[in-house]
């Protein structure tokens, strides 16, 4: 079989990267192989044993929550998956989430803006044991698997909306101490697990997630209080969407800055001045990821909630709430909910979609729908033909 050529704009892509010719080679020949399987699960049940996994050797920044697994072991095939011992996710997840690590006072209330599938939070939840941990989901199709994750692993004090960040900026001014921004981007790297994602290098494509993730930084900067910090993080390589996104927050947001993750030193970036990280997928340690961890100015001061917005789900809850502000569906009417719901039917309940409704018949006339007259059989036995 012929091997097939790298297409042009991965090449372009990867000129823009990487300065050294070696480099370019391997990063294009790791996203064309396709063949990125590095996963990694997040302990969350120091009690139940897992030597029995078959583990990578720990690397020193690695946290101690996270074990990275062989490739050839499936995780969530293991009956200690359904019992919420651990999360299953990429190591390049790990990667970014652990930049929250170099914090060095521990986030009390906690906002992932941008949740589902829930690894972040998860991760944030294990190493900081927050007082509250907020989990945002706009699309509200995707809000089921990250209530069925943090149902499953049993987060406790976890909290999960649908709503549009606007919502957030406008009625949780200063209120948290770390919001997480996985951002939705391009997705390049979805190239190195070996999906299709040769659109992701398009122009467009990219102009349109840098769009969202402009808009999603902008509005989540209102919700952190001073002292606290954020967390941007991406999937992909293009420039724009990380380093080029970051120099444009960073202009229009004086009070906010990037700060070093001392762990992930060897990743710096060479592609901004200020601190951010990369991970590549011929580093073999996941199919890529970009993070930069932000701080506002200012000592933390965490105030009591005045207020709380209805939530879509909390841990523990039977009962499903009015629903939140939608971001892409009108809201469900309160009174067509169940009343008490398993954890399966919440997920259910969050992903439905509204039934159309259906259009009442026209009564027939003498000739009926189609305008042919309507010949009853004769009474009696039929002729057979």
């Amino acid at each position: 079989m012929p091997k097939k050529e790298p297409p042009e704009p991965l090449l372009k892509a990867a000129e823009t990267l990487f300065s050294d010719p070696t480099e370019r080679a391997d990063f294009v020949e790791a996203m064309m192989a396709g063949e990125s399987r590095e996963q990694a699960i997040i302990v969350l049940n120091d009690r139940i044993e897992i030597k029995a996994f078959p583990r990578h050797r720990r690397l020193k920044w690695q946290p101690e929550f996270v074990e990275r697994i062989a490739d050839d072991f499936r995780p969530s095939k293991h009956p200690l998956y359904e019992k919420g011992a651990y999360y299953s996710l990429d190591f390049s997840s790990v990667f970014s989430a652990s930049a929250m690590l170099a914090i060095p006072r521990e986030p009390v209330r906690i906002l992932d803006m941008c949740s589902s599938p829930g690894g972040k939070a998860i991760f944030a939840y294990r190493a900081f044991e927050p007082e509250v941990l907020y989990c945002n989901e706009s699309i509200r199709k995707r809000a089921g698997a990250l209530i069925a994750n943090l149902d499953r692993c049993k987060i406790e004090r976890s909290r999960v909306w649908s709503a549009d960040p606007s919502i957030y900026s406008k009625e949780f001014k200063e209120t948290f101490d770390l919001v997480i921004c996985d951002v939705p981007c391009s997705g390049q790297s979805l190239m190195a697990k070996g999906e299709d994602a040769h659109e992701s290098f398009f122009p467009n494509e990219i102009d349109k997630n840098v769009g969202r993730q402009r808009r999603i930084l902008g509005n989540a900067v209102r919700t952190v209080t001073p002292g606290g910090h954020m967390l941007y993080a991406t999937c992909t390589f293009t420039t724009r969407e990380n380093e080029r996104v970051i120099e444009w927050f960073l202009k229009n947001h004086p009070a906010m800055e990037a700060v070093e993750v001392p762990h992930l030193a060897e990743f710096r970036s060479p592609l901004s001045a200020f601190p951010s990280y990369r991970l590549y997928p011929h580093q073999n340690l996941g199919a890529g990821a970009f993070v930069c961890l932000l701080k506002k100015k200012g000592e933390v001061l965490i105030e009591p909630l005045e207020h709380e917005l209805p939530y879509l789900w909390r841990y523990g809850d039977e009962v499903l709430s009015k629903r939140p502000h939608q971001a892409e569906e009108e809201p469900v009417e309160e009174e067509k909910l169940p009343v008490e719901l398993t954890a399966r039917q919440i997920v259910r309940a969050a992903t439905a979609k509204p039934k159309p409704e259906k259009r009442p018949r026209r009564p027939l006339g003498p000739r009926g729908r189609s305008g042919a007259r309507q010949n009853k059989p004769p009474s009696g036995k039929r002729k057979r033909g």
